[in-house]
């Protein structure tokens, strides 16, 4: 679940109470206000006992969380750039609806986490963006097309097409048409080649209108 309104409310006797009492959460407030580069306040202890008390999570797993959103932070955001507890607790959320509660999911997670995230910049450089990281809107647009088994070169016939009818650059247009290619089962450069050549006769030799295609693309552009 996502954090809720519902989750329990650590006061500073309990926190003060799994301090005394539990180990690992000991260990664990230095090693996370070394990580983000600050003291912790009650706000941030709070949310970090929700992780390890309620939500269970181990000690060296909230670790690794931490680390991997202060690695995010830097790869979106630039160096210096830490993240808040906040996002600290949603990224966790996030680990426990994919079951991360042990180092080997953990580790799993991490390096297909660190492969996409190289990648990244081949995506962008298809869709001609340069010199800087997807914001986090394009991530997610960019995850869903490796999911569907897209390759860069992929995206930049897509890309093509997109401003041929646009005029420029539309996220939600550009994923439209991977998502018909999609249910053709068309992924790569040549089955898109291949796919097209292989469509049938339109009645009319004049070409579709932009607003024709929009119209029929219209149930593709979903987010």
């Amino acid at each position: 679940p996502d954090p809720a309104d519902e989750r329990p409310v650590y006061t500073a006797q309990d926190i003060a109470g799994l301090l005394t009492d539990n180990e690992g959460f000991r260990l664990l407030v230095p090693q996370t206000e070394q990580q983000l580069g600050k003291k912790l306040r009650t706000a941030d202890l709070q949310i970090l006992a929700g992780l390890y008390d309620d939500l269970g999570m181990p000690a060296d797993v909230i670790y690794l969380l931490v680390c991997h959103c202060v690695e995010r932070a830097r790869s979106q955001w630039g160096e210096g750039r830490r993240p808040t507890m906040r996002q600290v607790e949603k990224e966790g959320y996030r680990w426990a609806q994919l079951g991360i509660f042990d180092q080997n999911s953990a580790a799993v997670y991490l390096k297909k986490w660190a492969e996409r995230n190289r990648k990244y910049t081949s995506y962008l450089s298809n869709l001609r963006i340069l010199n800087r990281p997807p914001v986090e809107a394009e991530r997610r647009y960019i995850d869903q097309w490796m999911d569907m088994g897209f390759p860069p070169e992929t995206v930049a016939l897509a890309y093509e097409r997109t401003v041929f009818y646009k005029k420029d650059l539309n996220w939600r247009y550009l994923n439209g048409i991977l998502r018909r290619w999609h249910e053709n089962g068309w992924h790569t450069p040549e089955e898109v080649q291949q796919g097209d050549a292989g469509k049938p006769a339109q009645p009319s030799s004049k070409p579709d209108k932009p607003d024709q295609d929009n119209s029929r693309m219209e149930k593709y552009m979903k987010w």
